[in-house]
């Protein structure tokens, strides 16, 4: 029997396999200060893979373990993922609809947390320590999927009887009171708000929108990776400070982002972006085929490129430049032999756990 035959066998519980094609270094940069490849095999990253329609509709695979899965049978389409912090260490939770569901990867458990009065649909997860925010994607002024409040909280500190998500104040460029069609006007302007999770208040802290699309992963003193809008998706470099009304200058909360130079053979930012702790990025790109109107995706291809911060000779001291590099690059074949994998990406999700 082939290996491939024995993993499938294997994995007849779960919701797919992944097999490892091709594993390849491509080191542009020598220095000193090169992460451990042997600490980045390491560490675990887990996908969240969505199977279209069919019920439960993720697993989470550990790609780091040879490809460990495990079906989340408390999952529908419409949801996000992402890991949050728990008095019992880091976890992964994933919302939306009518769903809340709590994942150990370590322990391969699962439980139900609290649902929302009203669902949302792929809401905007954000964790900060404990805590979790949901934020609505696609707000609506109409009772139902989506409706008020906008903006929750879920504090998993103490998790108990009395758990419960808490609403919040929407954002100031969410306005409550106005027909839909007055809402669909003023959702399309401009404007960054920042939301302090001390006071739980919401403060406008620029006039523009933010010069990036989708989440801006951290590497560390204030820089972030995120696709540029201007450089239509290409990844850039951006130093993000929020400064206080004390030190602003204006009297008021202000957001300051500065694209700094990359000095780099280039970075591929894909579909996913994942943070490696500091200094250290991964980025994933998902290649499928269109299986047709007649055909139902079974197997996608994953393209890892490992990314890291490192300090060059003759780059000058104290300057805003950045030197990245590429560390690794994996190609993986994710096949699915009990359901059909979500087209054009079935992966939804890359995380780590407890990254410092």
């Amino acid at each position: 029997m082939t290996q491939l035959k024995k993993r499938r066998r294997a994995n007849k519980h779960g919701a797919g396999a992944i097999t490892v094609a091709r594993s390849r270094k491509e080191k542009k940069e020598k220095a000193s200060s090169e992460p451990s490849e042997t600490t980045s095999a390491k560490q675990p990253i887990y996908l969240v893979v969505e199977h279209g329609d069919e019920e439960p509709t993720h697993s989470v695979i550990e790609i780091a373990a040879g490809g460990a899965s495990r079906r989340l049978r408390s999952s529908r389409s419409g949801m996000s993922f992402t890991a949050v912090g728990t008095p019992y260490g880091p976890r992964i939770v994933g919302l939306g609809l009518d769903r809340t569901t709590l994942y150990d990867p370590k322990s391969s458990t699962e439980h139900s947390l609290p649902r929302l009065v009203y669902s949302k649909m792929h809401p905007v997860l954000i964790t900060h320590g404990c805590k979790l925010y949901a934020l609505s994607r696609r707000p609506s002024v109409v009772p139902g999927r989506d409706f008020m409040p906008w903006f929750h909280v879920l504090d998993l500190s103490d998790i108990g009887d009395d758990l419960g998500w808490r609403g919040l104040p929407p954002p100031p460029i969410f306005p409550c009171r106005i027909n839909p069609l007055e809402y669909r006007d003023r959702i399309e302007g401009t404007g960054t708000c920042s939301f302090d999770v001390d006071a739980e208040q919401w403060e406008m802290v620029d006039g523009k929108n933010l010069p990036f699309s989708g989440q801006a992963v951290p590497l560390g003193g204030h820089r972030f990776v995120a696709p540029s809008k201007e450089k239509g998706g290409a990844a850039a470099v951006y130093y993000i400070k929020v400064f206080r009304p004390g030190t602003s200058g204006t009297g008021k909360t202000e957001l300051s982002i500065v694209e700094l130079p990359v000095i780099s053979n280039g970075i591929v930012p894909g579909q996913l972006l994942c943070s490696m702790g500091k200094g250290r990025f991964s980025s994933f790109n998902i290649r499928s085929i269109d299986p047709g109107p007649d055909a139902k995706l079974d197997k996608a291809q994953i393209v890892r490129r490992t990314y890291y911060e490192v300090e060059v000779e003759g780059v000058v001291s104290g300057s805003n430049s950045v030197v990245i590099a590429k560390q690794q690059k994996q190609i993986f074949n994710l096949e699915n032999t009990l359901s059909h994998l979500a087209y054009p990406s079935p992966v939804v999700a890359a995380l780590t756990m407890g990254v410092e």
